[in-house]
């Protein structure tokens, strides 16, 4: 059930609002001490969903939605791999139904969302679909979501995440995607071929960390479920325009784990177009590219490459005792008048 507590004017592209992860909305000029209390602020109207939503619902302004007219449009994304898109305003009459409707399955077909029985893990539950907040391009007219299903072939289930690219107004499969999500760095660490690569297993890894779309590329990290070796923490960046690779950076390519999910969080990005991403519990040997329970700074100049960091003082005992530095997501604080 997805609840609509006020009219949507304002869009929201992405997780907390901006790159910069702050939550704010600086535009807001209706909410006051006044008017937010119990007499006239709460719950204007719901929807049903078909799953559970992990995902932050996004808003985009003023769509023209063919043969529908203009709408500010609401964007949901389910566990049940499915993606609405709701009118943001009200509920009543055409608009009781969404807007238009994408499922990723294909039960018949032998796709699936993932049940969680198959991986042996509570964290999400019953299915894994879609769990990371999606990114709008406006200008582009895109909506980018990340979704991960079971998909049986000859009796042998194969486990896939894919980056989808939707048309805002349709829903439409857009860019040739969608695409699978995969890829291998050089490394020695946990779960390598034996020949010096280190290569994304999709059955274990979960995508949790918001998108974030910058510069003309979609980016998002990767952890795994119920941190299940074997596994690493991932960070991927696709061309917004033809769903390329354009980067790849493993947190442990030496090593194992150190997940990159951040409660849900996006990558921080600054002016410079620098990602900044937290690790959780894994390897620390910094000399041989190991970053568990890191602050890791990343320049986008050449792929996804390390440029400064910051461990805590204590990260053997957040290692040891399971407190990932990465259960919060990075904010990269705005300027303040004043010294």
């Amino acid at each position: 059930m997805v609840n609509v507590t006020s009219a949507a004017s304002v869009s929201v592209l992405t997780y907390h609002n901006d790159i910069a992860r702050t939550g704010r909305n600086t535009n807001e000029t209706v909410l006051t001490l006044a008017n937010v209390n119990s007499n006239n602020f709460g719950m204007l109207f719901s929807y049903a969903v078909d799953g559970y939503v992990y995902a932050q619902p996004l808003v985009l302004a003023n769509v023209t939605i063919p043969g529908k007219g203009v709408h500010n449009v609401l964007y949901v994304a389910t566990e049940h791999d499915s993606v609405y898109a709701f009118d943001a305003d009200s509920n009543a009459g055409s608009n009781a139904a969404p807007l238009w409707l994408v499922s990723f399955i294909n039960p018949s077909a032998g796709i699936t969302s993932v049940p969680n029985g198959n991986i042996q893990c509570d964290d999400l539950v019953a299915e894994i679909g879609i769990t990371s907040t999606p990114v709008i391009d406006p200008v582009g007219g895109t909506i980018y979501v990340v979704a991960k299903t079971a998909e049986v072939v000859g009796g042998v289930t194969n486990y896939l995440h894919r980056l989808h690219a939707l048309d805002l107004t349709t829903g439409v499969e857009k860019l040739g995607g969608p695409v699978v999500v995969q890829g291998s760095v050089l490394g020695t660490g946990i779960d390598t071929d034996g020949s010096g690569h280190a290569s994304f297993g999709s059955f274990l890894q979960l995508n949790r960390m918001a998108l974030l779309l910058n510069n003309g590329v979609v980016y998002f990290g990767c952890g795994s479920h119920c941190d299940i070796n074997p596994y690493h923490g991932w960070l991927f960046g696709f061309n917004a325009q033809t769903l390329a690779t354009n980067g790849i950076f493993n947190a442990t390519p030496n090593g194992e784990r150190a997940g990159i999910w951040a409660s849900g969080c996006g990558p921080a990005c600054d002016a410079n177009g620098n990602l900044y991403v937290s690790t959780g519990n894994g390897t620390f040997d910094p000399v041989n590219s190991n970053y568990g329970d890191t602050l890791l700074k990343l320049s986008i100049s050449n792929s996804l490459v390390v440029t400064d960091y910051f461990t805590p003082y204590n990260e053997q005992s957040l290692e040891t005792n399971d407190n990932d530095l990465d259960s919060g997501g990075v904010v990269l604080l705005p300027d303040e008048a004043g010294s």
